[in-house]
């Protein structure tokens, strides 16, 4: 990253992530080196998963501003600048306040109407077409798991292979507080990538066909909690 020598860094932290997945730092910097490079949806796309695996970690949300502000989205980098600020607490870093202010200026200058009190508003504030709640706001997380190993029998998710890895556990868990994430998540072509190159075999923690080992997977606490 310090010689400009983008295309390395990116194959640098894409070995890290084969190793960790989901990594929100090595996420993050393969989201710096993306931008660097000018590759701003493969940014956006990193930075997006970063923010999932770990909503407090500010330096994945001020490279979400960057890249949605490349794409020309300045609304959607006003929204990661004010979440970034927010993270940090006692009013934000200056780096990130002026990224906020730089993306705010560019929806003033193209006449859309801003609501900053609408901003980063918390998920109850919002509107119910997020689309990924089930029955009580619930995300569907069936979908994800498919993702990392299909379904068991009768259509049931590979639970036991999905909440192997403990950055998904993480990110899951972090995406049942906000279906609004979760719906842009399963869109997100490098979580794609990802699961097919770690747990899409049908998952390594399912018993016979796929099924996922409930005694295993619940004595896990994280997910006796969920």
């Amino acid at each position: 990253m310090q010689k400009k020598d983008y295309t390395s860094a990116v194959d640098y932290y894409t070995t890290a992530l084969d190793i960790s997945p989901l990594n929100p730092i090595y996420l993050s910097n393969r989201a710096a080196a993306y931008s660097g490079s000018g590759k701003h949806e493969e940014a956006k796309n990193d930075a997006e998963m970063a923010v999932a695996a770990d909503p407090g970690y500010t330096k994945a949300w001020s490279r979400l501003g960057l890249a949605k502000f490349a794409l020309g989205d300045a609304k959607g980098s006003m929204e990661a600048y004010k979440k970034g600020i927010d993270s940090e607490g006692n009013g934000g870093s200056e780096a990130m306040k002026k990224g906020y202010e730089t993306a705010k200026r560019r929806v003033e200058e193209m006449g859309d109407s801003i609501d900053e009190d609408d901003i980063g508003a918390p998920d109850s504030a919002r509107g119910d077409g997020a689309g990924a709640a089930a029955g009580g706001g619930m995300p569907d997380l069936s979908a994800l798991a498919g993702m990392f190993g299909g379904g068991g029998g009768g259509g049931m998710p590979d639970l036991g292979g999905l909440m192997n890895n403990p950055m998904m556990r993480q990110m899951a868990q972090n995406l049942m507080s906000n279906p609004e994430a979760l719906s842009g998540i399963m869109n997100n072509p490098q979580l794609r990538e990802m699961a097919g190159r770690f747990g899409g075999g049908g998952g390594g923690g399912g018993g016979g066909g796929g099924m996922p080992d409930l005694g295993s997977l619940m004595s896990d606490p994280s997910i006796q909690e969920m």
